[in-house]
């Protein structure tokens, strides 16, 4: 591994997890877990807008941002089995796909912090589709790390004309 994108995502977001559980805790302790959840979202929105644009920095010019969505953004999040991702429509204006297995899940709660699971790493979703692209609209039902049976994902690319 030469860099910190050859590290599997799970791996990396384990490694996260480890280090700002104690960070929260603490802060927890001192502000109160309200101000703590609403800094720390803050924070996590603004990685993964960066994230996702970082990302479609890679996207080959003239590819559909969903069209590499599906084929280099979600395998990097899959690695290794950690996610189990089913397409149901994928089209060059929309996405839907379930997530019918998620190894996150397991590993938030093999620390002991299946509290963090949404705050770290669900919630990353939206900003990293946003970051890639501001047109996608993304909706989700629920996750599995809410207690539902899939992650429901639905990305519309919306035509919005700037000027």
């Amino acid at each position: 591994m030469k860099t910190i994108q050859d590290v599997p995502m799970l791996l990396r977001r384990e490694i996260e997890a480890k280090m700002i559980a104690p960070f929260y805790d603490a802060f927890v302790e001192e502000i109160g877990k309200e101000r703590t959840d609403e800094i720390v979202r803050k924070v996590i929105a603004d990685l993964a807008r960066q994230a996702g644009a970082a990302m479609v920095k890679e996207k080959p010019e003239g590819k559909n941002v969903l069209t590499f969505f599906k084929e280099s953004v979600t395998p990097r999040f899959a690695a290794g089995g950690a996610l189990e991702p089913e397409y149901k429509e994928l089209s060059d204006t929309r996405v839907l796909m379930d997530i019918k297995h998620c190894a996150y899940v397991q590993m938030y709660k093999d620390m002991g912090r299946a509290d963090l699971g949404p705050l770290l790493s669900c919630q990353r979703d939206e900003f990293l589709f946003k970051g890639m692209d501001p047109r996608i609209c993304f909706k989700r039902t629920g996750t599995i790390m809410e207690g539902n049976p899939v992650c429901d994902f639905c990305l519309e690319l919306q035509n919005r004309h700037e000027g």
